[in-house]
């Protein structure tokens, strides 16, 4: 990728040398009156420099779309015939799209009298029947890696690819709200649908008026895509499917049904486990522990909690945890740092970090659940490292063990004095080792110096709005796989040769504490704070245009890949890195709806923020 990147900047040169040359004047050596004189204008220069520099990005990337998207991928998207699943956007009506849930009917600031908070848990294995004899596609890899076997955890206990639902309830009468996470890559609108379907009665019989589906987002489960499991043979079929009627998808049948049925499942025994109780909110910055990877550099550092607390004491409390991190730790070992060896390539799957954070919430008596944050192209400050402790096993997949572990252990301690934090990390057996390595150069005690932060209790009030609407798809490769099914998105097209497909966006209220824009993709952090990286956006970043401190869940209800500022969209290009005054290579996009993402997204985001507010 980074020859690509070369070669598309050296095409910008040679196109810069051939524009006619500028003669400049001579100047003559300035003086300056002060030194605050001099310091001002050279910091004026520097972001004259800096500004270059980011135009200078955005021409090569300007080049390095056109002949992608403009060049190749148009043609492919010519030349290649739809699968008999793609539907007319003329005759598509999309009030009568079924499964769609628009949320609470009305929403309310104070509690409804003495009401309070229910709760329930769930959850249960995604992974199909077959799973320990067919071999499974690895979503995230390249080149692509099946495998039908799962990491074992330090217990000795095999790891498990889950999903995980909780049933909230605010008292008021207005209905259930579900969330749903699975541990995937992605799931798209279409098939979210397809757990709504099967949880159709479910949902009228307990006047569910809300299910939401988010992924966790991993990059070593089972194929939720399509990309990865056998995209040509999918084509070629589908090429002929306009004939045959058979159309042939990208993701594993028997993989969306165990998705389905365990949803089901989790759903049906978090409302038999449903209790009333008290819920608190707490946030911590934990910007040690996540970092962008690429410029323009805009992150959400906290992490955040919801801890429920049955008034039944015979009822486990639930932890419900967001913050914007890729779990793609245990997605490392594919290198071979030999050159004499061939690689290697990872065939087990692992739920990440989630798995051996959930461990440490059983040892301590929780429920756990985490939901995707604004996840952008954030991912762990942690991930190659061992504490500086030799010793420590090199594989990938055991830094992803140690950082579960480590987040967790944030999770419970946040609202903890340091003694307290001593007893719970004894209580659930000292999984980071602390009593063994502690004193040895560059071993941190997560405990040590860790800030101590408030409980609040929640006020019993649960709003949720959510909307759905079509979104042009301008990014050709996305075309291509939808039109082909090899994504499972639902693909419409239009009488020009335009192709859409349906999304939904969010608002979400929790008490007064939690605001939240439920985003069906990766939202590129400029766009909800603001900064340099936003400007020449068309709409205000979200918290200047709302005026509230909201966070983002990511990859709600759809997969639709990277959103970006369409002034810093790149499928193949470069960003300006003003901290390290760089360039960082970036093909984030590839993986995007394309351009008009971003403002279709927000701008519908505002319409039910303005609905509602």
């Amino acid at each position: 990728m980074k020859k690509a990147v070369k070669i598309i900047i050296s095409l910008v040169l040679c196109i810069c040398f051939m524009m006619p040359s500028v003669a400049f004047a001579s100047e003559s050596e300035k003086t300056y009156d002060s030194v605050a004189e001099y310091v001002a204008e050279s910091e004026s220069e520097s972001s004259g420099s800096s500004d270059f520099k980011i135009g200078f990005s955005r021409a090569v990337n300007a080049l390095s779309n056109f002949v992608i998207n403009g060049l190749l991928g148009t043609a492919l998207k010519l030349v290649i015939p739809d699968s008999a699943a793609v539907a007319d956007y003329e005759k598509f009506d999309i009030n009568e799209y079924d499964n769609f849930y628009p949320g609470t009917e009305n929403f309310i600031d104070e509690p409804q009298g003495d009401k309070v908070w229910s709760l329930g848990y769930g959850k249960a294995s995604v992974l199909p029947a077959d799973f320990g004899e067919k071999q499974y596609a690895k979503g995230a890899y390249i080149p692509y890696v099946f495998g039908n076997d799962m990491y074992t955890d330090e217990d000795g206990n095999k790891e498990d690819l889950m999903v995980r639902a909780v049933v909230m309830n605010d008292g008021s009468g207005r209905g259930n709200v579900v969330f749903i996470a699975l541990d995937a890559m992605g799931f798209a609108n279409s098939d979210v649908r397809k757990i709504r379907e099967a949880l159709k009665d479910i949902a009228k019989k307990h006047n569910i008026v809300s299910i939401n589906v988010s992924c966790t987002h991993i990059h070593t489960g089972i194929d939720s895509q399509g990309v990865w499991t056998d995209p040509v043979g999918c084509i070629v079929n589908n090429m002929f499917s306009g004939l045959t009627r058979n159309v042939r998808y990208g993701v594993e049948r028997s993989f969306i049904e165990s998705v389905v049925s365990g949803s089901k499942k989790a759903v049906e025994d978090a409302l038999a486990d449903m209790t009333t109780g008290k819920l608190y909110y707490s946030q911590l910055n934990v910007e040690e522990y996540v970092y962008d990877r690429t410029a323009p550099i805009s992150l959400d550092t906290n992490l955040y909690k919801l801890e429920f607390d049955p008034f039944a004491k015979d009822k486990t409390p639930t932890i419900i945890a967001t913050f914007g991190c890729h779990p793609e730790s245990a997605s490392y070992d594919w290198a071979n740092a030999d050159p004499e060896k061939t690689l290697s390539f990872d065939k087990k799957f692992s739920p990440d970090f989630i798995w051996s954070a959930e461990m440490i919430m059983n040892d301590a008596g929780y429920n756990f659940i985490f939901i995707q944050g604004n996840v952008s192209t954030v991912t762990s400050a942690r991930r190659l490292t061992g504490d500086g402790v030799d010793e420590f096993p090199g594989n990938a997949h055991y830094t992803s063990i140690r950082y579960g572990y480590e987040i967790a252990y944030l999770l419970l301690g946040m609202n903890m004095t340091e003694a307290e934090r001593i007893k719970l990390n004894e209580a659930t057996g000292d999984r980071l080792e602390i009593s063994k390595y502690n004193g040895q150069e560059n071993y941190s005690v997560w405990y040590e110096n860790l800030e101590t932060v408030e409980a609040v209790e929640v006020k019993p009030v649960l709003n949720i709005k959510t909307k759905q609407f079509t979104v042009k798809i301008d990014n050709n490769i996305i075309v291509l796989l939808g039109k082909t099914s090899v994504a499972d998105n639902f693909i419409l097209k239009d009488n020009w040769g335009r192709y859409y497909t349906v999304t939904e966006v969010g608002y979400l209220e929790i008490g007064n504490n939690m605001k939240v824009y439920m985003s069906p993709g990766e939202t590129f952090g400029e766009l909800v704070f603001g900064g340099k990286g936003a400007e020449g956006f068309e709409l205000l970043p979200v918290r200047e245009y709302t005026g509230e401190d909201i966070i983002v869940m990511d990859l709600m209800n759809d997969a639709a890949g990277y959103v970006a500022n369409p002034a810093n969209y790149c499928l193949a290009g470069i960003q300006y890195n003003e901290e390290s005054d760089a360039y960082d290579s970036d093909t984030w996009c590839l993986i995007s709806y394309g351009k008009g993402a971003a403002p279709a997204f927000i701008g519908n985001f505002y319409d039910v923020y303005d609905s509602v507010r």
